[in-house]
């Protein structure tokens, strides 16, 4: 199973964690943001325009490439940047546009947008509880050496 983590930058290293979690439940998690070398209160004016192009290039490709996609949301209601929100959009529209409908699993707050409402998506108040739907989802791991 493939997942797309969807978050505020600020909250990189937390995610960071929580997509480490997955991987150990043999979940192979698309969001290459996570591994981008900077830090997590890195600004959009940090870095230059053709850098911006390119990791929301990539996004695209990794929002795509995923069978979930998991959003947290911002408690404080304060994040200026949005590209989570993007993501979603991204998300809902491809997935409408394949006549399929992949879930999301919003953590945190349910009234963040409207399409929060959509009823593909499913809230919850805590990543423990969609991590471990996630990986009942996936079922038992194999270990690489009986294979």
């Amino acid at each position: 199973m493939k997942i797309y983590l969807a978050a505020p930058y600020s909250r990189k290293d937390e995610i960071n964690k929580y997509a480490a979690e997955l991987r150990a439940g043999g979940v192979i998690v698309t969001s290459s943001w996570l591994e981008e070398p900077h830090q997590p209160d890195t600004q959009m004016q940090d870095l230059p325009p053709d850098v911006h192009q390119g990791y929301a290039i990539q996004d695209v490709k990794d929002v795509a490439a995923a069978d979930i996609l998991i959003l947290w949301t911002d408690p404080t209601r304060s994040i200026v940047r949005q590209g989570r929100t993007v993501e979603l959009g991204i998300w809902i529209g491809l997935n409408h546009a394949r006549h399929r409908h992949a879930p999301v699993f919003v953590v945190g707050l349910e009234d963040e947008n409207i399409f929060h409402h959509m009823p593909e998506v499913s809230h919850f108040t805590a990543w423990e509880a969609v991590r471990d739907l996630v990986l009942d989802l996936t079922g038992p791991t194999v270990p690489q050496s009986s294979l």
